[in-house]
């Protein structure tokens, strides 16, 4: 509105005026344009006016949508798998991938630990202890494997992550299995030689159950490592 008003005022006065007075004013007129073009800033458009489509129902949808808390839909993306992606988290694909993964886990870290628990266990509590310890080992590996596959994502190559998630799992399950023996004195604990808190009946548990759960979790990790590789289980997607 203030070019145009300068506008008209100066066509009043060119008309009314001559010579080089009219063509100041013109001047005049054409920079305070330019300047005002310079400085006009756009508004942007309010948010409820570029969304507008309602966002249909879980039930109901074809295509990967994108939902705003109010309702709104945000963006939609047809995947051409039948409106299953492979990315999804929540796809009926992944509980799938953890199906295989719990398989693979409780095969291979039952099967690789089944020899180092039948050395600890049949000689001190015979073979039922020994079925029942295998037994639990592999439901251990199965539950193991899938949270291995939750944390060793896509992308991920870092072997420090490997060994992280394989050695906290060993640690537990070691130092959970370590049973005190009744001569043990307490507050504070004295079980006797070599070391006090630990004699040598603690260290002898100590390594064999650490033996089991290396033999249990890195036997399931190293599977689904080779899984991996062929392509029979794939990474849980970042």
């Amino acid at each position: 509105y203030i070019f145009t008003d300068i506008h008209v005022d100066c066509t009043t006065i060119t008309m009314k005026c001559g010579g080089n007075n009219s063509a100041i004013l013109l001047l005049l007129a054409s920079v305070l344009r330019w300047r005002s073009a310079i400085s006009f800033v756009p508004l942007s458009r309010p948010s409820s006016m570029t969304n507008s489509l309602p966002c249909p129902s879980k039930t109901t949808r074809t295509i990967r949508h994108r939902c705003g808390n109010n309702g709104v839909l945000l963006s939609a993306k047809d995947n051409g798998n039948g409106g299953e992606d492979k990315d999804d988290k929540f796809s009926f694909s992944q509980r799938i991938e953890s199906i295989k993964t719990a398989a693979v886990g409780a095969l291979s870290g039952g099967i690789i630990a089944t020899p180092f628990i039948a050395l600890h266990d049949i000689p001190l509590y015979g073979a039922a202890s020994w079925e029942f310890d295998t037994d639990m080992g592999s439901l251990q590996s199965a539950l193991f494997a899938i949270v291995y596959r939750y944390c060793i994502r896509e992308e991920d190559d870092n072997d420090m992550l490997n060994m992280g998630v394989v050695g906290a799992f060993v640690a537990v399950r070691t130092l959970s299995r370590i049973r005190v023996p009744s001569y043990c004195t307490a507050a504070p604990l004295d079980c006797g030689d070599p070391l006090g808190y630990f004699d040598y009946n603690m260290i002898q548990q100590l390594f064999w159950n650490g033996l089991e759960s290396a033999a249990l979790f890195g036997g399931a990790a190293a599977a689904m490592e080779y899984a991996y590789g062929k392509g029979w289980i794939s990474k849980f997607p970042n």
